[in-house]
């Protein structure tokens, strides 16, 4: 079971992530991320969550799967599935959603200063 916090909105859309499922490597991180939107999308989903791999050093990000669902919440029948991890970096952009994101992905040391 996830265990979704709320990161913010986007244009009437509900973005979510699994802290939980966070895992960092030497230069990359993966982390899960949901996006409840307000209306059904072109494929009929309310919810779609993505495996997204950052690249913590060349400020880019991919996809390793994606479900679509008709509920929100990844509730509902899974209308699509893509569980091929994609070869195409995207650029990570300043002021993005995935530069909110890619910032907890990628974190290394405490925000708070230790005594």
């Amino acid at each position: 079971m996830a265990e979704w916090t709320y990161l913010g909105t986007l244009d009437g859309d509900t973005i979510l992530l699994d802290k939980t499922t966070l895992v960092q490597t030497k230069r990359n991180a993966t982390i899960w991320m949901l996006t409840n939107y307000g209306s059904p999308t072109v494929q009929e989903v309310l919810s779609v969550s993505k495996w997204v791999e950052f690249d913590c050093d060349k400020n880019k990000y991919r996809f390793l799967a994606v479900y679509g669902y008709e509920g929100q919440m990844q509730t509902g029948a899974k209308l699509f599935n893509n569980p091929n991890k994609g070869e195409n970096w995207g650029n990570v952009e300043y002021g993005s959603i995935f530069k909110s994101i890619q910032n907890i992905a990628c974190l290394r040391k405490p925000l708070i200063r230790q005594r």
